[in-house]
């Protein structure tokens, strides 16, 4: 069986480029590339891909929150991230918003095509070095998101983004009264009173690019 990739990515050169590297192996066929978490989700939902292999910064909608409309539309939506970032934050947030797996852009040719397998395949697929990685800054010190819900962390990356509480509102597809109701229970729960120290805690967390 072909395994059926749609690929997001705002960087031409970089979605070209992996797009004719996936398309030279037998078994996987890249069916759509998309520029925005926007196009991504109505590609997916248009194709259906094996695989949905995606950015996590893009224009118009986040790779976090185009996970959960993903996923919240595609409940069996298999999806891995493809990451410049290799900050246990970025590994964790993705992993709890529902990806399958998680590989950096520095990563081998073979690796993607590998991980790509695993994924199709409904395997988790976060390489021993990042799990470790992970595990060991976990010891460390404990993830400033680790205490908010899935949606409160949509929130917490949109509002580092420098976005307003209606913007927020209109990207997530919720009142404005809900989208403030969210963003008092983040600084509440990170000890925070205003979006300038959200987006310095942020910052230091490196979540910020």
């Amino acid at each position: 069986m072909t395994i059926r990739v749609v690929l997001a990515d705002d960087h031409v050169l970089m979605r070209q480029g992996v797009s004719q590297m996936l398309n030279a192996n037998p078994d996987i066929s890249v069916v759509g590339e998309c520029d925005d978490g926007v196009a991504l989700i109505a590609a997916v939902l248009k194709l259906s891909p094996d695989v949905i292999l995606m950015d996590i910064s893009m224009p118009r909608m986040s790779g976090l929150v185009a996970i959960d409309k993903i996923l919240s539309q595609r409940s069996d939506a298999r999806i891995l991230v493809l990451s410049m970032h290799n900050e246990v934050e970025y590994i964790e947030a993705m992993r709890d918003a529902g990806a399958k797996g998680y590989i950096l852009k520095e990563s081998s040719g073979e690796s993607l095509v590998e991980a790509i397998r695993k994924v199709a395949a409904n395997k988790t697929c976060f390489p021993d070095e990042l799990t470790q990685s992970s595990s060991d800054q976990c010891q460390k010190h404990v993830s400033p998101l680790s205490v908010l819900t899935r949606r409160e962390r949509e929130v917490f990356f949109l509002v580092a983004a420098g976005n307003t509480s209606k913007k927020i509102a209109e990207l997530l597809d919720m009142s404005l009264k809900t989208a403030e109701n969210h963003r008092s229970n983040i600084y509440k729960k990170l000890n925070l009173s205003s979006s300038a120290e959200l987006i310095r805690m942020a910052g230091k967390a490196g979540l910020l690019e």
